[in-house]
């Protein structure tokens, strides 16, 4: 006999999903910001792109750990153990990065494509915990004030990564890439970010 899943479990399943996200990206934003890293070009305006996006994944990384404790502290809320759950749109988010890495030679596109990558990570992060706190905010009793305690820091720090990212991306660095870049107007209407 199958039982109906309760808001406490959704909240618990969107739990387990948010824990995969970060503790896959622990490892994913390595990659990136080592993928950021390699410069290929003594072009200063893609270095200048590639340094302020390197310092905001590498904040980002570091802040991973702390996100982990505050999730565990939602299961915690919960009397949970946390686990996690697969989490395919970031997997394949991850997969389309290295198979850019590995077909794309453009070093000048490189920054830009990294700029969509991360903030589509982002997207992913946000979405997360939106859903999470909104679950917890339907259940009954101090657990949920307890989850949503847990989990707004962490949401609080998404938002502003994804606001250095959406400034970095309408910026003069990655203006002038956009300009220097063999990209023609139909393609490059999509890498342009200004919003």
């Amino acid at each position: 006999m199958s039982t109906t899943p309760t808001p406490r479990d959704a909240l618990t399943a969107e739990l387990e999903r948010l824990y995969a996200i970060e503790r896959e990206l622990r490892s994913a934003l390595e990659t990136l910001s080592a993928d950021v890293a390699v410069d290929a070009l003594d072009d200063l305006r893609e270095l200048e792109c590639r340094e302020q996006l390197q310092s905001a994944i590498d904040d980002h990384r570091e802040e991973t750990e702390r996100h982990l404790e505050r999730i565990e502290r939602a299961f915690g809320a919960l009397d949970e153990a946390p686990e996690t759950r697969p989490v395919p749109e970031l997997n394949g988010l991850l997969a389309d990065k290295e198979k850019f890495n590995n077909v794309v030679l453009n070093d000048e596109l490189r920054p830009l494509y990294y700029i969509e990558t991360t903030l589509k990570l982002e997207a992913i992060e946000c979405t997360a915990y939106e859903t999470t706190m909104a679950l917890a905010s339907t259940l009954d009793g101090s657990e949920a004030d307890d989850v949503v305690d847990a989990l707004r820091t962490n949401y609080d720090d998404e938002r502003a990564l994804r606001t250095d990212l959406e400034e970095l991306a309408g910026s003069d660095a990655v203006e002038s890439l956009l300009a220097a870049s063999p990209v023609d107007d139909g393609r490059r209407a999509s890498l342009d970010r200004s919003w």
